[in-house]
């Protein structure tokens, strides 16, 4: 059995500090941090995208976030969980309840979409799509 990996990240608040890495981090989020709570393990991104006549364009990514420290008013705590940053680049984090959650809406919104295209449709067949 191997050894846990750690990495070593220099803060300004409590010099260097040493914590376990884990294996789905990608090294992004304690690359330059200044404070021993801005310290993050970051995951792979993983983009859902749509196909415009543009080419594909992100509607979300995900990946998987922790913040070894953090702050008291965080709602995750020291658990791994989600993020979710949208169009806008705002993001969210979710657990995995919250992240089914997200599940539900995309596939609401999906729905919605399919009704829009089906009015379309109709407006084409009627001859006002042109």
């Amino acid at each position: 059995m191997t050894a846990p990996r750690t990495v070593t990240v220099p803060t300004s608040d409590h010099g260097d500090v040493t914590i376990p890495e884990p294996a789905w981090c990608i090294g992004i989020g304690h690359d330059v941090p200044n404070l021993r709570a801005e310290i993050a393990h970051q995951g792979e991104p993983f983009d859902i995208t749509v196909n415009t006549a543009r080419g594909p364009r992100r509607l979300l990514e995900l990946m998987l976030w922790q913040d070894p420290f953090p702050s008291p008013a965080s709602p995750h705590g020291a658990t791994v969980y989600q993020v979710a940053r949208l169009l806008d680049g705002d993001h969210f984090g979710y657990d995995f309840a919250g992240l089914e959650g997200l599940v539900t809406d995309l596939l609401e919104a999906a729905g919605t979409v399919r009704r829009i295209a089906a009015c379309l449709r109709i407006e084409y067949a009627l001859g006002g799509g042109r």
